[in-house]
């Protein structure tokens, strides 16, 4: 192993120990508290990259006013087989990955949205049910009641889809990054239903 590896490891376990390291814990029958004031740490390489890494708590010692407590670590390096690339297969199993799938989740949300389309389909049925009442009322009128009579319902809206928006250029880059994101949502979707996304 190279020196400014090795130097450069320790330092980087030195940090997580402290950000990250299990410091002590509480006796809960004699309500003392306890320190680990060593630590291990298991270091499996491959080549001149470390492929594995393991944190040991050890040498607990009860904590008391006024104690000097001294604090050591031991580093031990072991020669791995793992390759670098592998390093994180014990942790994302693709087996796990592959055949847990919650089927009744998926159930259950694709009954939510059944029922939510339904809700939807009966309220537009029955808005669109009184406008052509409406509508075949006013086709009994004449000309001039016709004319004189406001419009209502979905006929409001006829008119503005030869409206120019005010705004051109903002509302076409919105539409293209509306179209981008919906086209990319479905992909991701879709890749990871099949399972060739991320786990592999």
């Amino acid at each position: 192993m190279g020196l400014p590896l090795l130097k450069g490891s320790l330092l980087c376990l030195v940090w997580w120990w402290l950000e990250e390291g299990i410091v002590g814990e509480q006796d809960e029958s004699s309500d003392s508290y306890y320190i680990w004031t060593h630590k291990r740490f298991d270091l499996g390489y491959n080549s001149e990259q470390i492929v594995d890494v393991n944190l040991t708590s050890e040498a607990r010692q009860k904590l008391e006013l006024g104690a000097k407590v001294k604090f050591t670590y031991e580093v031990n390096w072991k020669k791995s087989t793992v390759r670098f690339e592998d390093r994180f297969d014990k942790y994302l199993d693709p087996n796990f990955f592959q055949h847990r799938i919650h089927w009744f989740s998926i159930f259950n949300s694709f009954m939510m949205v059944i029922f939510l389309v339904g809700l939807v389909t009966m309220i537009l049925m029955r808005t669109l049910r009184k406008d052509y009442a409406r509508y075949s009322k006013d086709e009994e009128m004449d000309d001039m009641e016709r004319d004189l009579g406001d419009e209502y319902g979905w006929k409001q809206v006829h008119g503005d889809v030869f409206r120019a928006p005010s705004h051109p250029l903002a509302f076409s880059a919105l539409i293209g990054s509306g179209c981008q994101m919906l086209t990319v949502t479905f992909l991701v979707i879709v890749l990871a239903i099949v399972g060739e996304l991320y786990t592999e």
